[in-house]
């Protein structure tokens, strides 16, 4: 895994793994329940997200 993100453009797509299953997210202005508990990487290069983040607005409804 790398430091930083290296897609252009830079963290476009984003997931985290919650109970095994895989959830896209999405960068949020401010912590969120799930960016306290879990950890989010770009999936284009693995890169760590290490900033807040959300569920992604269809994913809402699954977690």
């Amino acid at each position: 895994m790398s430091a930083a993100c290296a897609c252009l453009p830079r963290w476009q797509r984003l997931y985290t793994v919650i109970e095994g299953v895989r959830y896209e997210v999405e960068p949020a202005a401010a912590d969120t329940a799930t960016s306290l508990l879990f950890r989010a990487w770009c999936a284009g290069c693995g890169a760590e997200f290490t900033y807040p983040f959300r569920l992604g607005a269809r994913d809402l409804r699954a977690a």
